[in-house]
């Protein structure tokens, strides 16, 4: 397989080039939910429609995201940032890595569902954001767990929450102890296909990914990685799909028309 990346508008022109492949297996899209279905909410005039030009092969895994400030700050747990920003409302930092994507929206759910008002910073990526952090730009940021480990380890980053209805690291509080929803902050990536596709050649693709899952080499990747092998058929993932988006025409409207 070979990879092309094709960086641009939030993922809209990869997508859109993928959307445009002859429909024959042989160009697939690698993308994740909040392109696939938050998009569609937020940004006008897009040039494809997901749900109509798309149809899911495999969701690879998910991410669950963290809630993440420096050792050296004031904050050692969520009850005590939460309990800053609702003294502060409007006050308080947060640095994301652009609009509707993977660190921004799972913090305006965070703010719409609690009730919390932070000032949102914008960086060019995950990293940028992480390191407006760490330079004490801003009061906290976002992470995936995995890529901020060593971080944790060597004591300069404390998670202070993680996504999700239970706990995955030892003394952090999950997503739904704070009061939030158990879907908020997940990140699916998923493999996609152009509509049209032969049933025979999707049948094919998905089977191959199926079977990626029980390859030594790549278990092993991903437990370097620190990432899991949850993997759902697409066939399976497009029932979840259809769910984010009313899931994400609900945050959209709650935020846009006001």
């Amino acid at each position: 397989m070979l990879i092309k990346l094709v960086p641009g508008q939030a993922g809209q022109k990869g997508t859109l080039e993928a959307v445009r492949s002859a429909p024959d297996g042989h160009t697939l899209l690698f993308t994740d939910n909040y392109r696939d279905q938050l998009h569609r909410y937020t940004f006008r005039n897009l040039a494809y429609d997901t749900n109509q030009d798309l149809v899911p092969v495999a969701r690879v895994n998910y991410g669950e995201i963290g809630i993440i400030a420096r050792t050296d700050g004031p904050y050692e747990t969520w009850a005590q940032f939460e309990a800053d920003a609702r003294a502060r409302p409007g006050e308080l930092t947060m640095s994301h890595s652009g609009l509707w994507v993977a660190l921004f929206v799972p913090a305006l759910q965070i703010m719409n569902n609690l009730g919390l008002q932070m000032r949102m910073v914008p960086y060019r990526g995950g990293g940028p954001a992480k390191a407006a952090l760490m330079a004490g730009d801003v009061h906290m940021s976002m992470a995936f767990p995995a890529t901020v480990a060593a971080d944790v380890e060597a004591g300069r980053v404390r998670i202070l929450a993680t996504a999700g209805p239970e706990r995955i690291l030892e003394g952090v509080p999950s997503f739904a102890e704070i009061g939030l929803p158990t879907t908020t902050g997940f990140m699916h990536r998923v493999v996609m296909a152009p509509v049209g596709i032969p049933e025979d050649r999707l049948t094919i693709l998905r089977q191959a990914f199926a079977q990626m899952q029980q390859e030594g080499a790549y278990q092993q990747l991903m437990a370097r990685l620190g990432e899991n092998t949850e993997y759902l058929d697409g066939a399976d993932y497009q029932a979840i799909r259809m769910q984010q988006s009313d899931d994400y025409r609900e945050l959209a409207e709650s935020l846009l028309v006001q």
